[in-house]
């Protein structure tokens, strides 16, 4: 089960992937990344290219995936099922992308 600083951490990173900063399109493919894994618990603890504070949330959001073996979608909360349709609405994977 996330601790209330991991859950934090992760509704700071889908926050940003769906704002307008540099690191939102990396941040919303690593979360549709870990959503979509056959096994949610190789979330990568590390995303090229992200300023710290994100580079941190990330990190600590991997490593409670691994731990858990959850996707942001069966933690049980409503808004991260509402927050990945929206992820993915507006950074589709590149694999997704072609497929449209």
């Amino acid at each position: 089960m996330f601790s209330q600083l991991e859950h934090e951490a992760l509704m700071r990173l889908m926050t940003h992937a769906t704002g307008y900063t540099p690191d939102s399109r990396r941040i919303a493919h690593w979360l549709q990344e870990w959503e979509q894994a056959d096994n949610p618990r190789t979330a990568k603890p590390h995303v090229q290219g992200l300023a710290a504070s994100h580079a941190l949330d990330v990190a600590k959001v991997a490593y409670a995936a691994k731990r858990d073996g959850a996707r942001p979608t069966t933690l049980g909360r409503i808004e991260y099922s509402y927050n990945m349709q929206n992820i993915g609405r507006a950074y589709p994977l590149p694999s997704l992308e072609m497929e449209r």
